[in-house]
């Protein structure tokens, strides 16, 4: 398993945020599962997986090394946030480039202002926005 995009610090080689951006989930618990250990392997705080509808985040509390250590933050709906349009030209790769802008956009108030849903924004505020800004957002792949 890898992810799609990472976010790192500047000056070093630890991992903030590793992001799963897919089309679709076909098996959730297969996919979570995937994620989960990749965040392991990365020693990664913070896992998003998203879809153009939804975003699920977890958390890695570091109370252990195994996938128990990892919380989930919840389950959002993201479709009126990313306005990507499925089915789009360039497919899976468009919509990690799309999902790639918004997590650089999220830096600016105005992106973070269209947040509606008060558990999202504070899941935004609290985790993503602070990896995101202080980091590097990148392909962890080519595309």
């Amino acid at each position: 398993a890898r992810a799609d995009i990472i976010v790192s610090s500047p000056d070093s080689t630890e991992v903030k945020l590793v992001v799963e951006a897919k089309l679709q989930v076909p098996s959730l618990r297969e996919t979570e599962r995937q994620l989960k250990n990749f965040m392991l392997q990365l020693r990664c705080p913070l896992g998003l997986l998203i879809t153009p509808k939804c975003l699920w985040v977890y958390l890695d509390r570091f109370t252990s090394y195994s996938e128990d250590s990892i919380e989930s933050l919840g389950e959002f709906n993201v479709e009126g946030l990313l306005r990507f349009h499925w089915p789009a030209p360039g497919g899976g790769a468009a919509f990690e480039n799309h999902v790639q802008a918004w997590l650089e956009d999220l830096a600016s108030d105005t992106t973070r202002d269209q947040v509606k849903d008060p558990k999202l924004r504070e899941v935004i505020n609290h985790y993503i926005v602070p990896a995101v800004e202080t980091g590097i957002v990148r392909a962890a792949g080519p595309r």
